[in-house]
This record gives structure tokens, C-alpha cells and sequence, in this order.
């Protein structure tokens, strides 16, 4: 899946270059812009975000480790305010399929123990953090949504979840928790 992905962002950046040929952009800088122009696209992916963005950078494009991380926290902290701009026409198309109605539903009774037993603002910023598929800035997104909450509380929330979410990829992503482990057991 996530090499559909990658697909689709190298076709975006191909069809980009032939508009900017004109523009000459040598050395380093024009790596560097190219890169954070692929972890950004990735990075706003529903369902990829920083999961796939990170190692992405740090294994396929071997960007510095902090760099990557920098690019893909900052695009994934986006998303959350890009969705409250964008909430009323989005819910308003997406609410006419019925397996996005079937999706709210699931997710609402999916997410409701996490939220009942930690409360809305931290059960919230936890369900963010697990970097699992079906987890997520967007997927906080729609539970804040759901729930009601008001919106500088859930970009909060999502914004402190996401930190959480970028601080355990990128510790899986550059081998730290793996070598722990392998100190344990």
C-alpha cells in the first residue's frame, strides 16, 4: 500500500519538474526541497502520515535523522488544522457514502473505552499517539468530530498526540527500542 503511495508522490514530483524546468536548482538545496516535498506529501497521506513518512526518510532517503524528523512532525502537526478548515465540505461529500457513516459508527464505539477511562482530552491524545493503522491525526480528527469537542481542545489534544506518535516512530525508525529489547530478552 504504502508503495502505491510512493508512486503516486514520485508522478506529483515528476509532473512538477517538467512546470519548473525553467528554474535551475543545483547541490543541496534542491535535494533538501525535494525531500521535504516528499515527507510533506507522504506525511498527509490519511492512514500513512508520520508511520510511513519517517522511515521513509530516514531508510529510503537517508535524510539526517533530525531533519526527517523535524519535516515529518511539523506536516503531520498540520493536519489537524487543515481538517477544521476543511471539516464542513469534506464531512458534508463524506457523508453521503454509506461506509463512511459505517466508518464514524465503528470508530465511535472503537474509541469510546479509551476515552471513558482516561478522559476526553488525554484518551484523545493517546489514541493519536498509538502509531497503528486506523490511529491518527486524522482518525483524531473525526473522533473529535464525533464526541463534540470544542476545537482548540481537540487541536491540542491531537497536537500533543501526534508528538507522541513522531517520538515512537522515529525511536523504532532509528533502531533505539529494538536494541533495547534485544537487551531484555
Amino acid at each position: 500500500m504504502i508503495h502505491i503511495y510512493c508512486t503516486v508522490v514520485r508522478s506529483i514530483l515528476q509532473r512538477s519538474r517538467c512546470i519548473l524546468r525553467g528554474l535551475r536548482y543545483t547541490g543541496r538545496v534542491s535535494i533538501l526541497l525535494r525531500n521535504i516535498l516528499h515527507i510533506f506529501l507522504i506525511t498527509i497521506i490519511p492512514g500513512v502520515e508520520v508511520r510511513g513518512a519517517l522511515p521513509y526518510a530516514i531508510g529510503i532517503l537517508k535524510m539526517p535523522v533530525w531533519e526527517a524528523l523535524l519535516v515529518a512532525t511539523l506536516a503531520n502537526l498540520c493536519i489537524a488544522p487543515l481538517f477544521y478548515l476543511l471539516e464542513k465540505p469534506l464531512l458534508a461529500v463524506a457523508s453521503r457514502w454509506a461506509w463512511f457513516r459505517r466508518y464514524r459508527g465503528h470508530l465511535a464505539a472503537r474509541s469510546g473505552s479509551t476515552l471513558a477511562k482516561y478522559g476526553l482530552f488525554i484518551g484523545l491524545a493517546l489514541f493519536v499517539a498509538i502509531p497503528l493503522p486506523g490511529t491518527g491525526a486524522y482518525t483524531g480528527c473525526l473522533i473529535a468530530e464525533i464526541t463534540r469537542m470544542k476545537r482548540g481542545q481537540a487541536i491540542a489534544s491531537i497536537s500533543l498526540g501526534v508528538l507522541g506518535a513522531c517520538a515512537i516512530v522515529f525511536l523504532v525508525s532509528v533502531g533505539v527500542i529494538k536494541g533495547i529489547l534485544a537487551k531484555w530478552f
